[in-house]
């Protein structure tokens, strides 16, 4: 797997950096207008809703919905998923208390560009998909706050309720 990775980050050009980059700032842009405008309810409401939909149809590309007995299964599982499509070299999903989690993207593939070029205020695209389907098979409501986001990934709180 380490090889896959280091030939991907060889090979794709810088350009893919500066897309990257511009897809990230378009999405903290977004999640800040909806928050400045609704609140932390536009997640639940509007942006959880699509994302859940979008999961729906995993099947027709040939994969496996991913679910799991627990949050912490569940979690597991989805990591494995994201090891294997090379984005990231590592991720974690630590519970901290009953109700609060930590989700971390570690050498995301994406973060050096993306987080220069877009900043570092938001919720990174990937955590707040993996709360949305926290949400859609844990069955609870779900919380997330603005990512830390770093050159090399990003950390995550989401809080159940």
């Amino acid at each position: 797997m380490w090889i896959k990775r280091k030939l991907v980050n060889k090979i794709m050009p810088k350009e893919f950096g500066f897309i990257a980059g511009l897809f990230h700032a378009g999405i903290f842009h977004l999640q800040s207008c909806v928050i400045d405008t609704i609140g932390n309810i536009g997640y639940k409401d509007y942006i959880f809703p699509s994302i859940k939909e979008a999961i729906n149809r995993v099947e027709n590309i040939g994969m496996e919905p991913i679910a799991g007995e627990t949050i912490e299964e569940f979690g597991n599982r989805f990591i494995k998923v994201l090891k294997k499509s090379l984005l990231v070299k590592d991720a974690e999903f630590k519970k901290i208390n009953e109700n609060e989690y930590e989700f971390s993207l570690i050498d995301c593939f994406m973060a050096s560009s993306a987080h220069t070029i877009a900043g570092t205020k938001g919720v990174c695209p990937m955590a707040m998909t993996f709360s949305a389907m926290v949400e859609k098979y844990s069955g609870k409501d779900i919380d997330i706050e603005y990512s830390e986001l770093t050159p090399k990934g990003s950390k995550t709180k989401i809080l159940t309720r």
